[in-house]
């Protein structure tokens, strides 16, 4: 393989450096590095990772960030690649229920972020009503629209199939994903799958039949967590990984770029990756790049909370809901519990004799209604709302909090646009780019997608004349 050497001097590697130890920053650091180049990791916590975050809780791997893998193809390989598929285990099949209107309805099959695909499971799992069913039947004779511009899930969905679909189906599964407004959201950052079906098929529901059913991807996980991949992105690499070195700047130079940190002398970097959140990238590309850094500062987050709690498995064995995989609940419910996944049910590692897991999701895009609330109210309100859903009136035997500020970008209406300008922008600065959930879109499989991507990226602009 060849060797990335600096675009001033070809004698030794290129320098890149990777701000932000997420799972983005960490396989563009892999990447690099297998590349040839000398790569320098700066995160400024504690701990690498980013949002996959696995605890112990009751002498188990729990995690409490990123719950699990999607079984695609960049997934798989780059398992493969650090030797982990042989530990790879599969989620049970099942599926999730919607509590709406007071009422657990099974999601129906072919559900899923992007709506329906298939009319018929609709029919039996009463979650819509008869007028919302007969208007979601319409589908295939709505008229295209002009579909060229962005727009929000939320209108082409309610457009399509009827407000029920949306405020029923998509709110929850898409909405709770990200626990964002669909009405915002964009579509062609979110679920692109449907802005490719929008502009290229008159009916989506016909498309999917024409196509096939399909199966869906597998949920996958390690029965240590999936802090297991993030323990060894970086095996059989150079990577020099500094944790609690966070970055205070970026700054152009003759020969490459200077990276600052809180002291000493600045990094000496030909390249940088910059796999921060969409604020703190702005803090650092500020000095560079004041206008890209502006239209940074424009992405919007949302806040949200993960609690684990351990029921008495006595308590839970005879709650028919509990059976499932887990629930999601719609915004119009007005309740705090946005999700929850029973994780006994779910996984067959975590099934124990005498301990049922469940995860319990909370925060949505502009609500501060969490952030309101210490560990132990927080806790108790969505244990209320798990027992009005479920049944399950017992108290959990313990509980484990984990927050996260700001950790969810809003991917809105007009993202795609904005982030193809930031990035022309920063087109100006060779071997300057950005990685990460808050420019590709959230969810493991878009971080590695994006991580590798920025490497390709810093490689081509690194590469010497005629070496590939």
């Amino acid at each position: 393989m060849d060797t990335l050497a600096t675009s001033q001097e070809h004698s030794g590697p290129a320098h890149v450096v990777v701000v932000g130890g997420g799972v983005a920053g960490l396989v563009a650091a892999r990447r690099l590095a297998l590349h040839g180049a000398r790569v320098t990791l700066l995160e400024a916590s504690s701990r690498l990772g980013g949002q996959v975050h696995t605890v112990e809780v009751a002498d188990h791997w729990i995690d409490v960030g990123a719950e699990s893998l999607h079984g695609i193809a960049p997934v798989l390989a780059l398992v493969d690649e650090i030797g982990l598929s042989e530990r790879l285990v599969t989620a049970r099949p099942g599926s999730a229920s919607i509590w709406s209107g007071g009422h657990l309805r099974r999601l129906p099959a072919g559900v899923g972020p992007a709506g329906p695909t298939r009319l018929v499971p609709m029919l039996g799992s009463r979650v819509l009503s008869a007028r919302g069913l007969a208007r979601a039947a319409l589908e295939p004779l709505i008229p295209r629209g002009p579909e060229r511009d962005d727009v929000g899930v939320g209108a082409y969905i309610s457009r399509r199939f009827g407000h029920e679909v949306t405020d029923r189906l998509v709110d929850p599964v898409l909405g709770g994903l990200h626990a964002g407004d669909v009405t915002r959201l964009s579509m062609r950052a979110t679920v692109p799958q449907l802005a490719h079906l929008a502009t290229g098929h008159r009916s989506i529901l016909l498309a999917h039949r024409a196509r096939g059913a399909g199966s869906p991807p597998s949920f996958l996980s390690f029965t240590t967590g999936l802090s297991t991949l993030v323990d060894q992105l970086l095996d059989g690499t150079d990577v020099v990984a500094r944790r609690g070195h966070p970055v205070q700047a970026i700054r152009p130079v003759a020969d490459g770029y200077h990276v600052d940190g809180p002291s000493g002398p600045p990094l000496h970097a030909d390249a940088v990756v910059v796999a921060l959140p969409a604020s703190a990238a702005a803090r650092v590309l500020t000095p560079m790049a004041r206008q890209t850094a502006d239209e940074l500062d424009q992405v919007t987050t949302a806040t949200v909370a993960t609690v684990v709690a351990v029921y008495d498995r006595r308590d839970t064995d005879g709650v028919a809901a509990l059976r499932s995989t887990g629930l999601l609940v719609p915004s119009s419910s007005g309740r705090l519990l946005k999700a929850a996944t029973f994780l006994s049910a779910k996984w067959a590692h975590l099934d124990h004799p005498h301990h049922f897991f469940v995860r319990l999701s909370a925060g949505r895009a502009r609500s501060e209604m969490i952030t309101e609330l210490d560990d132990a109210e927080l806790a108790r309100r969505l244990g209320d709302d798990l027992a009005d859903a479920t049944g399950l009136r017992s108290r959990p035997v313990e509980v484990e909090v984990a927050r996260w500020p700001h950790a969810l970008p809003q991917l809105e209406v007009g993202h795609v646009a904005r982030l193809d300008a930031i990035r022309g922008q920063l087109s100006g600065h060779p071997g300057v780019v950005l990685a990460g959930a808050a420019y590709d879109g959230l969810g493991l499989a878009a971080c590695i997608r994006s991580g590798e991507a920025a490497a390709d990226q810093v490689s081509t602009a690194l590469a010497p004349v005629g070496v590939r």
